[in-house]
């Protein structure tokens, strides 16, 4: 198994950027590090975008009834029983697998494109 310790831009071009196991993945191939999958795999870099992904776990309190005059009315007085009332509200976790794709970890993610 050969070991990289150098993985300077200008030795390895796009694959130093590469982490570690895709890295020696790819230079410990049984096939051989030839010019044509050292290229390929720089397309596929290339193709490649950045995202930030957050995994989130969703929280539930208990219902309660609220009287309000109206649709618009009903936030504010919402927002007071709160403040009220916050240490006698009780919080629990969502089902989980409603929308994880049953994996026990987290209720949904967002993503978001990185520019650069």
């Amino acid at each position: 198994m050969i070991e990289v310790k150098n993985r300077s831009e200008e030795s390895w071009g796009i694959l130093a950027a590469v982490d570690d196991k895709r890295f020696n993945q790819i230079v410990n191939d049984r096939r051989g590090l030839t010019k044509d999958r050292i290229k390929n795999e720089a397309k596929r870099r290339k193709k490649l975008k950045k995202y930030k992904v957050s995994f989130k776990k969703e929280w539930v309190s208990d219902t309660f009834v609220l009287e309000a005059e109206d649709d618009w009315s009903i936030g504010t007085v919402a927002s007071q029983y709160f403040k009220d009332n916050y240490d006698k509200i009780g919080f629990k976790e969502t089902p989980r697998g409603k929308y994880a794709g049953d994996y026990k970890g987290y209720d949904f993610i967002s993503y978001v494109k990185v520019r650069s």
